[in-house]
């Protein structure tokens, strides 16, 4: 069973969810292509969000929190909405990605979120290296093979929003290329707009869930790893 609230409560919610839709339609900063690609992964995000403060309302609604009954529901609830979460990572990759990946490393989530997104970091393809070369010339302004004497194409590490490729500088220095996948930083704008925004909902709606720390400390942390395009071995 996914959720456990009236028909009243989801309903609410998907109006709410459609007004949170419809004010991404004002955002154009990029293609008409990538902002339809954002818009439906945060339609996603706002339902996945949405459903899950609804389950946490409804499920406990009424229990005093220091009784038993109180503890095994909400254990239930964290399940179940750690599931929901990993499934709107899996589908809506790149930052979501990264997102449950940060999100199962903290100490302060209760057990279920960090055993459950914990498989997120196993989940990561990585990009062809014809599309990592284009990103390559784009970038450096030459062939890799004039900068470099070799350069390995199969990456030996894969994150959700960039690849390290191992490469020889015409030195004979050995370097390792760190590569972001390309449209990432359009991509972290969008998302992490909407997670604010989502997390601002939240706390307006139910005072006793706030998240925005949590999403301040991961577009910190995502920054600073973005500004990063080389590390040496």
């Amino acid at each position: 069973m996914v959720s456990k609230f009236p028909a009243k409560a989801t309903a609410a919610f998907c109006l709410i969810t459609a007004g949170c839709f419809s004010s991404q339609a004002n955002f154009h900063p990029f293609s008409d292509s990538s902002v339809c690609e954002g818009i439906l992964r945060s339609s996603r995000a706002i339902c996945t969000v949405a459903i899950t403060v609804a389950d946490y309302k409804y499920s406990l609604y009424g229990l005093p929190n220091d009784c038993d009954e109180y503890r095994r529901l909400l254990s239930e609830v964290h399940l179940r909405s750690a599931k929901r979460l990993l499934k709107l990572c899996e589908i809506n990759k790149g930052f979501y990605v990264k997102a449950g990946q940060f999100v199962s490393s903290l100490r302060q989530i209760p057990k279920e979120y960090s055993l459950t997104l914990s498989s997120l970091q196993d989940q990561v393809v990585p990009y062809d290296f014809k599309v990592i070369k284009e990103v390559l010339v784009s970038n450096l302004g030459q062939d890799p093979s004039e900068l470099f004497t070799w350069f390995n194409e199969q990456p030996i590490a894969a994150a959700s929003i960039a690849q390290v490729h191992h490469a020889m500088l015409k030195d004979h220095q050995e370097v390792a290329i760190k590569v972001q996948y390309p449209g990432i930083e359009k991509k972290m704008k969008l998302d992490t707009r909407i997670m604010y925004s989502l997390a601002e909902f939240v706390a307006w709606f139910f005072p006793e869930f706030r998240f925005l720390w949590l999403v301040s400390e991961f577009t910190e942390a995502i920054s600073l790893e973005l500004g990063e395009l080389y590390n040496c071995l």
